[in-house]
């Protein structure tokens, strides 16, 4: 009996090391991406599909996507950035320049939206467009009475019922902060005129005696639990957090919001590229897109996918608003070395 079981316990650690072996045979794809961006069973299917491993990791911040992906020794296949980073991760001779005979559902993507995207990668030649939002404020109905939020605009972040109570926090993102800044005060938030920065360094002087911290993925889980009242957030990640909470409300302020659209690049320093084209056109199936927006409640860029939705997804004014408030809303652009200023105040409000 003894031998019998030792038998069997060799036979299973020789098995175990069969699967860790063909794990390791496998070929991986290094993807770096948002958190909480895409249904984590789409993954799993990927790799089933593709008999491969996928090495996901994700970030908070362009910002920090940039820095990691400068800095590190890892070599990323894919990554996620928004329009303005694919600029400079174009500007810094990064980017593959993509083959698109090798995306068979090219063609699902939005003409209109692939056109907005040309103002960040001229003719399209280096990124896919993967999801576009706005920012506006997510808040705990437990905590913060109706009467506060009714007003509908930016200035509820300077709201003397907030006083003392060290309950707001805005994302560490310096275009988001300074840019609903900008917006409150009549201005574009790509606006760097001396004029500009000094109504938005002004009006953050004030929001800023209400802020706890600049934290772009905190929020997720502190204002469901009560840490956090208000916080600026990503109408996705709001939406996500609505769904499994009824006492968490969103608004995208009436001044209009920062609208954005995030976009799967390929890295010139990618090993793995076959794999990665496969990604990316696994991603631009209609179904496929269609599941990943209705995980993540952002809108999709691929127009198959949007007539697969449900009226409620396509209706709902939070997701997909209408032309007169997309008016008010400013897309974030490349700014080239007119940052900096933007970059001096935040670091300025941060540092007070």
């Amino acid at each position: 009996m003894k031998q019998r079981i030792i038998a069997l316990v060799i036979m299973i650690f020789a098995f175990a090391l069969v699967l860790t072996g063909c794990s390791k045979g496998k070929e991986t794809l290094y993807i770096f991406n948002w958190s909480d961006y895409i249904d984590p069973t789409i993954v799993s299917e990927f790799e089933q599909a593709n008999n491969c491993r996928i090495k996901y990791s994700t970030f908070d911040s362009n910002e920090n996507m940039l820095t990691k992906v400068k800095s590190t020794t890892e070599s990323f296949d894919l990554i996620f950035p928004s329009g303005d980073h694919v600029s400079i991760l174009q500007e810094l001779g990064m980017l593959e320049e993509l083959d698109k005979s090798k995306l068979m559902n090219y063609g699902n993507l939005d003409p209109q939206l692939l056109a907005k995207a040309t103002s960040f990668d001229l003719g399209n030649k280096v990124s896919i467009p993967y999801a576009w939002g706005l920012t506006g404020l997510m808040y705990n109905k437990e905590y913060v009475p109706e009467e506060i939020v009714a007003s509908g605009g930016w200035n509820i972040l300077a709201d003397s019922f907030f006083d003392g109570k060290n309950k707001i926090t805005m994302l560490d993102d310096a275009r988001e902060v300074i840019g609903a800044a900008l917006i409150y005060s009549g201005y574009s938030l790509n606006d760097t005129s001396e004029a500009a920065m000094t109504a938005a360094h002004e009006v953050l002087k004030v929001w800023d005696r209400n802020i706890t911290q600049f934290d772009s993925d905190s929020y997720k889980n502190e204002v469901p639990d009560g840490t956090t009242w208000i916080a600026q957030a990503y109408n996705g990640d709001a939406l996500q957090q609505i769904s499994e909470n009824a006492n968490l409300g969103f608004i995208l302020p009436k001044e209009g919001a920062a609208m954005w659209m995030d976009n799967i690049v390929m890295l010139k320093s990618s090993k793995n590229k076959e794999l990665a084209y496969k990604f990316i056109d696994f991603m631009l199936d209609a179904e496929i897109a269609k599941r990943n927006a209705e995980y993540t409640q952002y809108a999709t860029p691929n127009q198959a996918a949007l007539q697969l939705l449900e009226e409620d997804f396509v209706n709902n004014l939070l997701i997909n608003p209408d032309d007169t408030y997309l008016q008010k809303c400013h897309m974030i652009e490349y700014l080239g070395d007119r940052v900096k200023s933007i970059d001096q105040i935040y670091e300025a409000i941060k540092l007070n």
